[in-house]
């Protein structure tokens, strides 16, 4: 009942409508997006869209109010107090989720940010050309109109249907990703790309800007959860792109904007539980050589179909770490995006207070970690076993010398 319950909360906790800030630089601004506002509201966001000085005063007074942020970054250089790098990084580490649109014309303050992150935003003026893979429908003679296939983006980030649907239109800058574990590139130009100088299409020097290792949509997750996505390109929302017939635009948008907003890539710890073998409920404590079960129900949204779930038992150090793997009876009863795992092992011969613990990291998902304090003590000095087949040379060496012993009394006083 408590982790029906647990998954009832989690999935109501979903369907709240979240309250999203979009900062738009009219100004700067050369696009439109109001086919992005009207989907995410279908998605049951509530958008509020405005420019800089108005979104800085929304968040002066109702900054709690907002659970996402999403930036194109505005041009000019002097921006508010609230909307300044440092401060959307402290929102960030807050856990509000961020969306910064940084195309080919972004500020250098912005850049600096960005590598805060291990993202490198190209020079400013530079944007991504491909003289293979570009959209001939649409090209205006620069090739900086890409097509470029969804197939390769990785699972959370983007559904599997839209993995299989049409290419991607994508027009603007681009940028190279450090070696950060908690950093992730969805989008990735074709192995034919490079950056190029938007008046000049002089090619980038730094071999680092060209090929498959040029990302163009780049997803963070902080430790404490908080999701950051990084995109070169405004364009990519646009509604001229949004609107193209055999586009995907819009479905990819969607899907890497759900995963930002914490609808997808979830993974929750809805129970954690421990029992003696042949026992249905736990005990405060184990003894030693006790062969103890491990049940752990995982919700996840999307399913997770990886079988890399584990747990550690140990002290200062693990010292049992087995993998997790689905129970007999896996689904939980009203809660179909719930799945439980199970493992059973034997208490080593070390008594002590250990620590249950599971701890789950992996790219695009939740982090998971949890523990339970697991009391190991030793045998009373009743239940030990009376005969320890071990011990036979002990058993036969004392029956031996207890024998002779009596012959020796036998024979002395016989001759005696």
């Amino acid at each position: 009942m408590k982790l029906l319950v647990v998954c009832c909360l989690g999935l109501a906790a979903g369907l709240v409508h979240a309250t999203t800030l979009a900062v738009v630089d009219e100004r700067s601004a050369t696009s439109t997006f109001d086919q992005l506002w009207s989907a995410l509201s279908d998605d049951g966001h509530d958008v509020v869209v405005s420019n800089p000085q108005e979104a800085a005063a929304k968040l002066r007074h109702e900054g709690d109010r907002f659970q996402h942020l999403v930036v194109f970054s505005p041009s000019v250089k002097d921006l508010p107090a609230e909307l300044a790098p440092q401060a959307l990084a402290r929102r960030l580490q807050g856990g509000t989720n961020l969306v910064l649109v940084a195309p080919a014309d972004a500020p250098e303050l912005w850049r600096d940010f960005a590598r805060e992150f291990e993202v490198d935003l190209g020079d400013r003026g530079q944007h991504v050309v491909d003289h293979l893979a570009f959209d001939k429908l649409g090209d205006d003679g620069s090739h900086s109109l890409l097509s470029l296939a969804p197939a390769n983006s990785p699972s959370p980030f983007v559904s599997a249907a839209t993995r299989r649907g049409p290419n991607v239109l994508y027009r603007g800058a681009g940028h190279t990703v450090g070696r950060h574990p908690l950093l992730t590139p969805i989008l990735r130009a074709g192995p034919t790309a490079f950056l190029a100088d938007a008046s000049s299409s002089a090619a980038s020097s730094d071999a680092r800007s060209a090929g498959s290792s040029l990302a163009l949509v780049s997803a963070f997750q902080a430790r404490n959860n908080a999701r950051a996505l990084f995109i070169g390109s405004a364009d990519l929302f646009s509604d001229e792109l949004l609107a193209r017939p055999g586009s995907g635009n819009l479905a990819f948008a969607l899907d890497i904007l759900s995963w930002a907003f914490q609808k997808t890539g979830q993974l929750r710890l809805a129970d954690l539980s421990h029992r003696a073998v042949g026992h249905v409920d736990g005990a405060p404590s184990y003894r030693t050589g006790t062969e103890l079960k491990v049940e752990v129900a995982v919700s996840a949204t999307p399913a997770y179909d990886e079988d890399d779930l584990q747990f550690e038992f140990g002290m200062l150090d693990p010292h049992v770490r087995l993998p997790l793997v689905p129970a007999s009876a896996p689904r939980v009863a009203g809660a179909s995006n719930t799945t439980r795992f199970e493992a059973a092992f034997v208490i080593p011969d070390r008594h002590g207070v250990f620590t249950l613990r599971v701890d789950h990291r992996r790219p695009g998902w939740t982090s998971m970690l949890q523990t339970q304090a697991v009391p190991v003590t030793p045998p009373r000095h009743d239940e030990y076993e009376r005969f320890l087949a071990g011990a036979l040379p002990w058993y036969g060496g004392a029956a031996s010398v207890s024998a002779l012993f009596l012959v020796f009394v036998a024979v002395w006083t016989s001759q005696s």
